[in-house]
């Protein structure tokens, strides 16, 4: 065996992979600039290493997993074995903007109910998922609801025009119940509204869809859930 020539051979592959290693380094660097040059809509998302081989994408309250060389794209949930944890939630807990519900103008929102207890929903009266939290929101007892419109016009046209004759209504409480409910639209009225302000809040507390609760500790819940499910968590967030 010639061993002068088993070092060069070793020194040769020990500098391949220091600069094979100087690459990769240099390109993980450059990771993030690499991924918005090849998906343009993740800009201003925020890129880190997640797990071996993968970076985290994350963008409001979306949540991706892209390999190191751009060759896969996972949109969907990464579990953590060790703890049996979700990777994606708590990217996306981590990453949820603080939310300060005493801080919102409840004039911009339509008040139902009378309690000590506060709730404050944005809702789309056009949304079918907002018409089914609607049936469960009078069962609440001792709460108070501030209802923001918050049409979501790239899924239902006519929200907008709709949220805001209800709020030129006189009675805008009976007039968004009567239509949510499934009632007839409201006459058409235009005035002086929020709908702007509103859709602007959403857009910085990341809501990006309807209905979206959020409770006095600032905790968001979307979707339409159960009153027994709302009663639950007002109970956590009066203790927290």
């Amino acid at each position: 065996m010639n061993f002068v020539l088993l070092r060069r051979i070793a020194g040769a592959i020990a500098i391949a992979a220091a600069s094979v290693g100087e690459t990769h380094a240099a390109e993980l660097k450059d990771f993030p600039a690499r991924v918005v040059r090849r998906f343009p809509a993740m800009a201003g998302a925020k890129i880190e290493p997640a797990f071996a081989g993968f970076h985290s994408v994350v963008k409001g309250s979306e949540v991706l997993f892209v390999r190191d060389d751009l060759s896969v794209l996972i949109a969907g949930d990464v579990i953590d074995l060790r703890n049996n944890q979700s990777i994606a939630s708590a990217l996306r807990a981590a990453n949820r903007p603080h939310i300060a519900p005493a801080e919102f103008n409840v004039a911009d929102a339509i008040q139902l109910g009378h309690g000590t207890r506060k709730l404050y929903v944005f809702s789309d009266p056009d949304c079918p998922y907002c018409r089914q939290l609607e049936g469960e929101l009078p069962k609440l007892k001792d709460v108070q609801i501030y209802m923001f419109p918050f049409p979501l016009v790239s899924l239902h046209p006519n929200a907008r025009s709709i949220a805001e004759s209800i709020w030129c209504q006189p009675d805008r409480a009976t007039a968004w119940h009567r239509y949510v409910a499934g009632g007839p639209a409201p006459q058409t009225a235009t005035c002086d509204n929020p709908i702007s302000r509103n859709l602007l809040l959403g857009e910085r507390l990341q809501i990006l869809g309807t209905p979206a609760m959020i409770f006095e500790d600032g905790t968001v819940v979307p979707g339409a859930i159960s009153v027994e499910r709302i009663e639950a968590q007002l109970a956590a967030s009066a203790h927290k």
